[in-house]
Formats: C-alpha cells, structure tokens, sequence
C-alpha cells in the first residue's frame, strides 16, 4: 500500500515536471517562435535542470510535436463536449456544427492557430488517433463519422475525410492569419456549404 502510494506520487511528481516545461516551451514559442527558442531557456521558464528535459523530450523537435498534439486535442476535446447535448438533424449536421466550432475557436486564438499552423488535420487524422493517450477522442471520431451515409467506400471515406480535414485546416489557416481569399466570416459559410455538398453527394 505504501509502495503503491510512493509510485503515484512519484508519478505525480513526473506529470507536473513535464507539464511544466511543455507550458513553458508553448510560451516561449509563441513570445519568441520556435527557431529563436533554446532548450537552456525552456528549462530556465520551467524551473528545472537541463537534464531534466531529455528525461521526457528526445529534443525541441520531439516537444514541439506533443505540444501540437496536446493543443490540438483540447481544441478536439471542447468541440466534442459542445456537441454531446445537442440535437442535429442529421449526422453531416452534427460534423459539420462539428467542424465550425473549431474554425470559431481558432478564429477567437489566432496565436494558437500561428503555432499550430497546418497541422491540425494530421494531429486529428493520424496522431491522435494512433495515441493511447487519446482514445475517447478517437472512439469520439469514429462515433461522429461512422453514421454519415455515403457512396463512397469505407476506404474512399477515408481519405475524404483527411481531404476535408485539410481543406478546412488550410483555408482557415490562410484565411485567419493572412484574410486570404477573404475574413474567416465570409469563406466559413462557402467553406462549410461546399463540405456539406461533398458529404451529401
């Protein structure tokens, strides 16, 4: 019993040490961007030793990576909980309700989204769901997805899928950080109008 209570605080004691530096490796990032960030620097922010950091990150690539993954869930997280008590007409509804909670949050977190860049759809579409650490998400996805009745086959959905993933994620992105073709308010409802369109075919 004691042995067990010693390796959960052991533990805890880890978590809150990686906590740390991922929090202050975000800040950083975002105050100084990531080229112009230093290892030294993110273990000075997060108030432990040099040596610390290799115990949980492989390097500012490997940190860089779980950070992306870890902010890109939360986002996936809240847009899940938003859904859950509400009623939709239909599946491609509920996805695509879905869909413009995230380009609404980003929309308000702009910094996130320059930090996150593209990479949403590959977090969302392959990390996420080979992570143990975030299979409520992926049965999540897979429960949003799996009621959409298409043409396509099981594998073509796929990938159209990711396609939408990625279309979604860059076009926000471009129009977002640069208003290119023009301010979010006016690509989301062509955005989601042409998604529901390849959906619905």
């Amino acid at each position: 019993m004691l042995l067990r209570k010693e390796g959960r605080r052991r533990e805890q004691k880890k978590l809150i040490k990686e906590n740390r530096l991922l929090e202050a490796a975000y800040n950083l990032f975002i105050e100084k961007g990531i080229t112009n960030t230093a290892i030294d620097e993110i273990v000075k922010k997060a108030g432990v030793a040099k040596g610390t950091f290799y115990l949980y990150f492989k390097d500012k690539e490997d940190i860089l990576e779980k950070l992306i993954l870890r902010k890109s869930a939360e986002i996936v997280k809240k847009a899940l909980v938003e859904i859950e008590n509400k009623e939709f007409s239909s599946p491609v509804d509920k996805f695509l309700y879905f869909l413009e909670f995230i380009i609404d949050y980003l929309s308000k977190n702009r910094f996130l989204f320059r930090f996150l860049k593209k990479d949403f759809s590959w977090v969302f579409f392959r990390k996420i769901t080979d992570n143990e650490e975030f299979s409520e998400i992926k049965l999540a996805k897979e429960t949003l997805l799996k009621n959409i009745q298409t043409k396509y086959s099981e594998e073509e959905f796929e990938m159209v899928v990711f396609m939408i993933l990625e279309l979604v994620s860059s076009i926000t992105y471009s129009s977002i950080v640069k208003e290119e073709p023009a301010p979010i308010e006016k690509v989301k409802p062509l955005l989601l109008d042409t998604i529901r369109k390849i959906l619905e075919k």
